[in-house]
């Protein structure tokens, strides 16, 4: 559908496909020149406001498959960031109506808000399939006055690499001590979704969050029972001084790795790592877990994946794998008190079949401890009692 006052637009690849439509959200502005990122397609029918508030698309223009978007508008206490860190948008439909409610806006106000940049009224499954085929792809939108050779030379001559600095840019908005029982949990932030800290401290535990530039030596002498790794957007070999600092984590006290996190404890333990086709983004990934051949419904959002060469790491144990292409999905590792999942336990966007990591997890952490306590007294027997979980908590600054 053309919208009367939204300016045409287009987006071109860098291998020249183009695609033409209405800018929309920031791109409407009168001071917009171009925007660039890499393409990347969400296959997910709601959430998307989750989706653009998630730090781990730092960096990329995202294109929905779904083709109504925007129908319910946009909550902003449900934003899993407060700032927007994809670069783009991308919808076959806009939606300019939405269905009331108490301090609801439309998407693309909201988008002008955030300075994220769109464009609708394009074919999105068109661009789905071309990614599929072709592979991730940079991309640059602009006004249709620009020219396609000025658009295409934007393209070209980005790419997302180390020196976008994309970690950095996405960590250390939500540190904060969260207050619980007397356990402590430790969360790094390295883009951390709102929806993983809440889920830590759903289990009652004094939570604190640390920025990308945090140091092993506070985690180790500041009383932790555990860390989460969290997501985030990017390479994990990008951060190779985040990979340093987990790898003198290792062994010495309990870690849950998600996404981005668990790429990194991967990369820490001496796997490596590679770049998906086109990656997985959308909450209908399937997953097999291994034990019992049940399968998952998962949200992900991410273009790197572990080898399945971890598995020839002693003591390292594959735990679900991806039903639908058998890339690693996950991992533990009960010598050295890990825990790791590719796939976003906590959703937000999708389905909550996985939310149980996080409790299993809390469980696994006090088995660990029981057993290390058994070992270090010499009686076999543990002695331990379950890590206490408080009932309420709050955030302070």
């Amino acid at each position: 559908m053309t919208h009367p006052t939204r300016p045409r637009g287009k987006m071109i690849l860098a291998d020249g496909t183009k695609y033409e439509g209405q800018l929309t959200g920031a791109a409407t502005r009168p001071d917009f020149k171009h925007v660039w990122g890499e393409v990347v397609f969400n296959t997910s029918m709601t959430g998307y406001q989750e989706v653009i508030t998630d730090p781990s698309y730092a960096g990329q223009i995202i294109v929905m498959t779904y083709p109504q978007i925007g129908n319910y508008g946009v909550t902003v206490e449900d934003s899993e960031k407060p700032e927007c860190a994809a670069r783009a948008l991308v919808t076959r439909d806009l939606q300019e109506f939405f269905s009331p409610g108490p301090g609801r806006m439309s998407l693309e106000n909201f988008m002008i808000d955030q300075n994220l940049a769109g464009i609708t009224g394009v074919d999105s499954r068109a661009i789905t399939r071309h990614i599929r085929d072709k592979g991730s792809v940079v991309a640059a939108i602009g006004r249709a006055e620009m020219s396609d050779e000025e658009l295409l030379a934007i393209a070209k001559a980005h790419k997302l690499d180390r020196s976008e600095r994309l970690v950095e840019h996405v960590s250390g908005s939500l540190n904060a001590v969260h207050e619980g029982s007397a356990a402590l949990a430790a969360v790094l932030d390295l883009g951390v979704k709102k929806s993983i800290v809440e889920n830590v401290r759903r289990l009652g535990l004094t939570t604190q969050v640390f920025d990308a530039g945090f140091k092993a030596d506070d985690i180790l002498n500041g009383g932790f029972d555990f860390v989460v790794v969290s997501n985030g957007p990017g390479d994990p070999t990008d951060i190779p001084h985040v990979v340093d600092e987990v790898k003198k984590l290792i062994g010495r006290i309990p870690m849950l790795g998600i996404c981005l996190g668990h790429q990194l404890i991967a990369l820490a333990l001496g796997a490596s790592t590679y770049k998906l086709k086109f990656g997985h983004h959308g909450a209908n990934q399937p997953v097999l877990d291994m034990a019992s051949g049940r399968v998952f419904i998962t949200s992900q959002n991410h273009n790197y994946a572990v080898s399945d060469s971890i598995a020839d790491h002693l003591g390292v144990q594959v735990t679900y794998t991806n039903a639908a292409d058998g890339t690693l999905e996950g991992f533990l590792d009960e010598h050295r008190m890990i825990e790791c999942v590719q796939f976003h336990p906590e959703a937000s966007p999708g389905p909550h079949d996985c939310n149980f990591i996080f409790d299993r997890f809390l469980e696994h952490v006090t088995g660990w401890r029981a057993a290390r306590a058994a070992k270090a007294t010499g009686t076999g027997t543990p002695n331990v009692t379950p890590l206490k979980r408080g009932g309420g908590s709050h955030a302070s600054a």
